[in-house]
């Protein structure tokens, strides 16, 4: 039921941050306007820490969702995110990835160092939709795994054009993914993000 709740949530904002952008979009065509746009990519997830249990692999995941530019001045920009994304790690306890599927809601602030390149760092909260820990931890102990996650974001952007812009970004998350057990989520992420 929880599950369901997250999920519906999560659509729900999507769907906001459409009508925001159809909003924008028929006021003005100003380049300081706020644009949405999609975004899309690669993740490369582990857990960090270490465990008596065994050792964390890293495992690739992706990312899908939406983003908002809000511009301040012509070189800050806030661009919250709504972000689905699988994570975990690879081989943990079993030879089996350990997947976690989150919404994740980044608030980035990004400085434009040059004219097509920014660097960015802000806040997430994440929002556990899914995991297959009954499968990796059958038999062992009852694992629990946290529902919500937090951490900071930071990494570089360049942008292509007016429509194409794209992210490298490193996550690390301050709540451990498993409840009692070391294992703070690590991504590094890859993207491409399509504005609107």
């Amino acid at each position: 039921m929880k599950k369901g709740i997250y999920v519906v949530i999560a659509f729900f904002s999507l769907g906001l941050l459409q009508m925001n952008a159809q909003v924008i979009q028929g006021t003005s065509s100003s380049s300081s306007d706020m644009r949405f746009g999609v975004k899309g990519g690669l993740n490369l997830a582990t857990l960090g820490g270490s465990t008596n249990l065994g050792t964390y692999s890293s495992k690739p995941g992706f990312h899908l969702g939406a983003v908002l530019e809000i511009p301040f001045s012509d070189t800050i920009i806030i661009q919250p995110e709504a972000l689905v994304s699988l994570q975990g790690t690879g081989g943990y306890v079993t030879n089996e990835n350990l997947n976690l599927w989150y919404v994740n809601v980044p608030v980035m602030a990004k400085y434009n160092v040059w004219e097509d390149l920014s660097i960015e760092a802000g806040p997430y909260l994440g929002v556990l939709l899914g995991e297959n820990t009954e499968d990796q931890f059958s038999g062992l102990t009852n694992f629990e795994t946290n529902t919500i996650d937090f951490g900071l974001a930071a990494g570089a952007g360049y942008r292509l054009d007016d429509n194409f812009y794209f992210q490298l970004r490193f996550n690390a998350g301050f709540i451990n993914a498993l409840k009692d057990v070391n294992s703070k989520n690590r991504v590094f992420q890859v993207s491409a993000v399509y504005f609107l």
